[in-house]
């Protein structure tokens, strides 16, 4: 399978419904069981973009069991990050409707059509996030990483963000919002200096500029990516509240206020000892791992350059 860039004609002309990109590093077994939920759609106008960074050709030779699905492509890319991976995606859609999710994720067969229902109900929805339910798993043993609402909720404004916050495993977005936003920033996200974040700093660029986004927890997906509570968990959970604070500090370094009284939310919350974002990272509190990492993500968001042009971090090449 090869993916060959799209010229921009060719991708306003081409008719898939949706396209769905889904990054992977080194899960062979996974990525593969992702795309066989994808493929059990209960709609076949889509297409599915993988977007492979692994270190070796196991993931190329696991998807060939998909050799000759006309809606599937491939793509090798060279380095790390899931939001560069995902603008590759993106950039290759042929849909302006673009579903991601994960390479350890499982999705049911109506997923594809609740994405395409959620924008199709508003043209000024950017960005939908949906809930990322826990596969079954040993809470002794460790955690899934979730993010799981109760009832739907929009937002129009930064200060609003709290509501609507999810994670990239279950997210939508319409491909003319993230080229007009730039994309994802790639000093963000799993792989990035930054460590994580991406996804949220879209959502609040897409409301600062006046888009609408969404959280819908009709829409979910079933995540499979175990993780036992020392090395590895911790880990997650730094990256995860280090890359919270990075993406925080981004809008105050811009001069962007309106983000201040999602800071001081946030700091009450830490404070009441509540979670202070839908997503789960396991029942255990670990409130001075989750503030350190924070401060020292949010430091870290400051003291880096900022392009002006494009609203992203600038990183020395």
């Amino acid at each position: 399978m090869a993916l060959q860039p799209l010229t921009r004609a060719e991708a306003g002309t081409l008719g898939p419904q949706a396209t769905i990109v889904i990054p992977t590093r080194n899960r062979p077994s996974s990525v593969v069981r992702a795309v066989r939920a994808m493929l059990a759609s209960d709609r076949d106008d889509v297409e599915i973009v993988v977007v492979d960074q692994s270190a070796d050709d196991s993931t190329a030779t696991a998807l060939a069991v998909f050799q000759g699905r006309s809606n599937l492509r491939y793509l090798r890319m060279v380095g790390t990050g899931s939001a560069a991976a995902r603008n590759i995606g993106i950039r290759n859609a042929r849909a302006e409707i673009i579903g991601l999710t994960d390479d350890d994720c499982e999705v049911p067969a109506a997923w594809i059509s609740e994405l395409v229902a959620a924008f199709a109900a508003d043209s000024r929805r950017a960005v939908v996030f949906g809930n990322v339910l826990p596969a079954p798993h040993d809470p002794h043993a460790g955690f899934i990483p979730a993010s799981v609402r109760r009832v739907a909720s929009s937002a129009s404004r930064p200060r609003q963000m709290h509501r609507i916050d999810g994670m990239a495993a279950c997210m939508g977005v319409r491909r003319s919002a993230w080229q007009a936003l730039g994309g994802f920033d790639t000093a963000l996200g799993t792989g990035a200096p930054l460590r994580s974040g991406a996804e949220g700093d879209l959502a609040l660029r897409a409301l600062r500029a006046g888009y609408l986004v969404l959280t819908n927890p009709r829409w979910h997906v079933l995540h499979h990516g175990f993780r036992g509570w020392e090395e590895e968990g911790r880990e997650l959970i730094y990256s995860y509240w280090y890359g919270t604070g990075a993406m925080l500090a981004k809008p105050l370094k811009s001069g962007h206020f309106a983000v201040s009284p999602l800071l001081l939310r946030l700091a009450w919350r830490w404070a009441l000892g509540r979670s202070p974002i839908a997503a789960s990272l396991g029942s255990r509190p670990q409130r001075r791992l989750r503030l350190a990492a924070f401060l020292w993500g949010f430091v870290a968001g400051m003291r880096t350059p900022i392009d002006r042009a494009s609203g992203h971090y600038a990183l020395p090449r």
